[in-house]
């Protein structure tokens, strides 16, 4: 899958590209420490909202695939 590919499923699902990844990494069972990164405070303020956001199934399958 393409990052244009991406952009739609994000915004559709309400979040940011680094919100539905941190969410698609804390929802994989098989990952037990997510690490992130940022290099400025605004970065890891939107990554840090991941936490509480919900991966709908459907959004998982479709990254997963």
């Amino acid at each position: 899958m393409t990052v244009e590919e991406l952009r739609p499923l994000a915004a559709a699902a309400g979040m940011s590209m680094a919100q539905m990844a941190v969410a698609w990494v804390l929802a994989h069972p098989a990952i037990t420490a997510p690490i992130i990164g940022a290099s400025r405070p605004g970065q890891l303020d939107d990554v840090l909202a991941a936490a509480d956001k919900d991966m709908p199934g459907d959004l998982k399958a479709r990254l997963t695939s």
